[in-house]
């Protein structure tokens, strides 16, 4: 079994930080479990859409969720055009309401208990690569089965596509 890496472990090993990116003003709008934002809970993830990442930068992923690991836990939304955001996609700044966080990315459920994670945020994106590696520790925490896109040691980034 992979170690995990708990929650509160993860908040003292690694600072808060606010979002790299300027936002728009839409982007700082706080969403709401009205608007479709869910905390994760232990596996099995229950209504969730079933998807995959993108295995290219010209495609895009299917039922792509934004995640981010705030001082609240790791609340999740499915990005998808949004009449509260005047039609536009949610950020990961709409998870926070433009407040700091841990860091954030991207995630796309194979089945309740398995997903892809990525460190794909413009906003709350890890700092390292062991950055990254933790925060898939702490969803194996949460008793899923992470496959994590990982890091691209040239570009020094995490990857933004299957590999």
């Amino acid at each position: 079994m992979p170690s995990t890496l708990e929650l509160l472990d993860f908040w003292d090993k690694f600072p808060e930080r606010t979002p790299r990116k300027l936002c728009l003003p839409h982007e700082l709008i706080p969403l709401s479990g009205a608007d479709g934002v869910r905390t994760l809970e232990p596996a099995p993830a229950e209504n969730v859409r079933l998807g995959a990442p993108p295995s290219s930068r010209r495609r895009l992923g299917e039922n792509t969720y934004l995640w981010v690991i705030d001082s609240r836990g790791i609340p999740y939304i499915i990005k998808r055009s949004m009449s509260s955001l005047g039609g536009n996609t949610p950020k990961h700044t709409n998870l926070t309401g433009g407040a700091a966080a841990y860091v954030g990315g991207e995630m796309w459920f194979l089945n309740g208990e398995n997903l892809y994670l990525s460190g794909s945020s413009g906003r709350y994106p890890p700092i390292n690569e062991n950055h990254l590696n933790d925060a898939v520790k702490v969803f194996e925490s949460y008793n899923y089965q992470v496959a994590s896109l990982g890091w691209d040691p040239v570009l020094d980034l995490a990857r933004r596509t299957l590999r």
